[in-house]
């Protein structure tokens, strides 16, 4: 099944883009819609989204408590923070996907 990708665009044919669902192009760009919205600007879901690196500084804790919280199910393994030329920062996340056969031993 294919969904709609982020960001928003057309493809080369114009038509909407997409992504194959839980492909790991999903799960980059669920990553990347994660770390691009601040947390308390979606109205109906205040909690989603990150605090704004800017004044803290990329957090990978609050990245990985929002996709405990949101999804998708992957460990974030490494987040590398590079300051460019022009004063921005560039991330690389690193990420595994969380092993969903494990089951909870009964208790």
């Amino acid at each position: 099944m294919r969904v709609i990708s982020f960001p928003f665009r057309l493809d080369s044919t114009g038509a909407i883009a997409t992504v194959e669902q839980d492909s790991d192009a999903e799960v980059e760009e669920q990553i990347a819609l994660a770390t691009l919205t601040r947390t308390g600007e979606r109205i109906q879901v205040p909690t989603f989204g990150i605090a704004d690196p800017v004044f803290s500084g990329f957090q990978a804790g609050a990245l990985q408590r929002h996709l405990l919280d949101f999804g998708p199910n992957v460990t974030i393994q490494s987040v590398k923070v590079t300051p460019t030329v022009d004063g921005r920062e560039e991330v690389v996340i690193d990420w595994t996907r969380v092993d969903q056969t494990r089951k909870v031993p009964p208790s």
